[in-house]
């Protein structure tokens, strides 16, 4: 479809419709008596056009996005929608500015209304619209002039096809011609021709059709330009036009196919715009240019009145282009396409005053130098232990830059020749290709670029190992290994070197007795710096279990307790301990005590024959140590 959804925010209808309740702003027109003129040379041409279907609500509006049509230009707004009411309260254009939409206040006025077989088209023509940007003098301006019907009631859809044209006449009961609108129907599988009907029109008139329907297949006149077609869910529309070459009768004829199965509908309306006529006073405008420096702009530039057609002018052109047959009065002269190394003095906008019946001069003065050119310089480092900071740049030994591993930077506007390049901050284990600085050409207007490539090596390390130790039954050494194979016997307090490790990460592992213990493990991962040394330190503890004397061996008497004394000493001191007591007779005795010395138990063994038991005393310390010691009792009969 040729246009897009039309919108229909409430936010925007809200706007509007405080514009049609205060009182009317209108566009800014000149002081009274002074006319403005819109007349073309070319005639009346299509400059601008819009539009959009499949709207609904109480407002049915479009922008002229992406650009603005110019001052002075005629804009026709046809609006669609489904109804047979024409509900249109009132026609108003604004700026789409943000927040809210600011009222423009260009007067439309309704030309004709058709309505038939529940579609309805209303079609509205302002002539000489002022007041918003014209991207010929604002190019860079963001407010887009849009054109909206404000409807008494809601719509279920309904869209809007705007156009704006350059060379129609400023007074609107001038400009507008004939009009006329006409609806039919058709049968079912038939085509329908759709003809508002014949209109007489002047030369160089606009001929604007416009129709719709909700049938299918829609065909334009003949001898017309598309002015595109645009379709939803319910409707289609479409519109054209032509330009007269001579006065006479035009009744445009469009073709629908009705293949719905039922009666088709279709509107047309047909009118004309007479084109503006020359002013009255005209004269001429001559534009001359003079360049001087170095490197001139090799093809030349281009110079356009009022946002006209350019036309090509030399870089030294002192007899000047000419245009003529200019409205007497102000006129604004561009000069484009100037070299981006040349300036014009006093900008590249004059505004000349065009006397009437005579001829004006605009004279452009034009500066050039030779252009400077760009330098960008390039790194690439391989090898390993890559410098991780990167490196410092200098051209012709100015302010430094940083500058990646595997990077570049860029110099602009250097003049035009050769430029010295330094690189520095390489890392020692690093080396640059052809040295750190280069003698580079840097072309007019262009980009040289220069890469320093870099080669790096990784340095081995050292690693040493230190052991301290504490406790008691203590080595005289241990094993340390590194990465699984390199194996050192290392004193219980002392250390060694291993050397000529690749840097980065290493295994190492202390062997120890079982007795010992490392603390935070034996098994350590540490990082080896390139050309330098690391350092593993590990913290032994070993511990000795008790030593237990359960005493000489002794007699006892059935039926009588018997009392066991038995002692211990502990090299670690490490308790408390915990001891056990087995009788020999299948029963035990234990217990915890908190500190090292001598003891007693009892126990009373019941016999029927004379005979001896084994007593084993057993003692565990805190670290799980534990030793034992046994003495033999021989019982005896009363």
């Amino acid at each position: 479809m040729k246009r897009a959804t039309v919108a229909s925010r409430a936010g925007l209808a809200v706007a509007l419709f405080a514009i049609a309740c205060t009182e009317s702003i209108g566009p800014e027109r000149g002081s009274p008596g002074v006319p403005m003129f819109s007349y073309s040379p070319n005639g009346v041409t299509l400059n601008k056009q819009n539009g959009s279907l499949g709207g609904s609500g109480q407002l049915l509006i479009k922008g002229f996005n992406p650009t603005n049509p110019h001052h002075g230009d005629a804009i026709i707004a046809t609006f669609f929608w489904l109804g047979s009411t024409n509900i249109i309260d009132s026609v108003r254009d604004v700026l789409t500015t943000a927040p809210s939409y600011t009222p423009v206040g260009n007067r439309y006025t309704l030309v004709e209304y058709v309505t038939a077989g529940g579609y309805s088209m209303a079609t509205y023509i302002a002539t000489n619209v002022q007041g918003f940007p014209d991207p010929n003098t604002d190019p860079n301006a963001s407010d887009i002039l849009a054109v909206g019907a404000y409807l008494s009631q809601s719509v279920a859809d309904g869209g809007v096809a705007l156009t704006s044209w350059t060379g129609v006449e400023d007074n609107f009961a001038t400009a507008l011609g004939n009009h006329r609108s006409a609806s039919g129907s058709g049968a079912a599988g038939t085509a329908m021709p759709a003809q508002a009907g014949p209109i007489a029109i002047n030369a160089g008139a606009l001929a604007y059709t416009v129709t719709m329907s909700g049938l299918y297949i829609l065909d334009g006149p003949a001898g017309y330009t598309s002015l595109g077609q645009g379709s939803d869910n319910f409707m289609k529309e479409g519109g054209a036009y032509a330009v007269q070459t001579s006065a006479g009768t035009i009744d445009p004829v469009w073709q629908w196919f009705n293949g719905s199965g039922s009666t088709g509908t279709w509107l047309a309306t047909n009118l004309a715009l007479n084109t503006a006529t020359a002013p009255a006073s005209t004269g001429n405008l001559t534009v001359t240019t003079s360049t001087t420096g170095s490197s001139l702009d090799p093809d030349g530039y281009t110079v356009a009145v009022d946002g006209g057609p350019g036309q090509p002018i030399a870089t030294n052109n002192s007899t000047g282009v000419t245009f003529t047959n200019l409205a007497a009065g102000s006129h604004s002269v561009v000069l484009s396409g100037v070299a981006s190394n040349c300036t014009v003095s006093g900008g590249n906008t004059q505004t000349v005053n065009v006397p009437s019946g005579g001829t004006a001069t605009a004279a452009f003065s034009v500066t050039c130098t030779t252009p400077p050119g760009n330098l960008t310089v390039s790194t690439s480092t391989t090898g390993s232990s890559l410098d991780p900071d990167g490196y410092t740049v200098t051209v012709d030994g100015g302010s430094p830059q940083a500058l990646g591993i595997n990077a570049s930077v860029s110099y602009t506007n250097l003049s035009a020749g050769n430029h010295t390049v330094a690189i520095s901050g390489v890392a020692t284990n690093c080396t640059v290709s052809g040295g750190t600085s280069l003698t580079v050409s840097v072309p007019s207007g262009g980009t040289a670029t220069t890469t320093f490539s870099v080669s790096c090596v990784t340095p081995p390390g050292n690693l040493t190992v230190s052991t301290s130790s504490s406790g008691a039954n203590i080595p005289g050494s241990y094993t340390v290994t590194v990465d699984g194979t390199q194996s050192r016997s290392i004193g219980s307090s002392s250390s060694v070197t291993f050397t000529d490790l690749s840097a980065g990460n290493h295994s190492a592992v202390l062997a120890v007795p079982s007795n010992c213990t490392v603390s935070g493990g034996a098994s350590r991962t540490v990082a080896v710096p390139s050309g330098g040394t690391a350092t593993l330190s590990y913290s032994v503890s070993c511990n000795a279990p008790p030593v237990v004397n359960a005493g000489p061996d002794e007699t006892a008497l059935t039926g009588l307790l018997y009392t066991l004394r038995w002692s211990f000493t502990d090299a670690n001191h490490n308790g408390p301990w915990s001891y056990t007591i087995n009788w020999g007779d299948g029963s035990t005795s234990s217990g915890t005590v908190s500190s090292e010395g001598s003891f007693s138990a009892g126990h009373t063994y019941v016999i029927i024959l004379p005979r001896s038991f084994t007593v084993r005393v057993t003692v565990r310390d805190a670290a799980g140590a534990s030793a034992s010691d046994t003495k033999l009792i021989s019982v005896l009969l009363l």
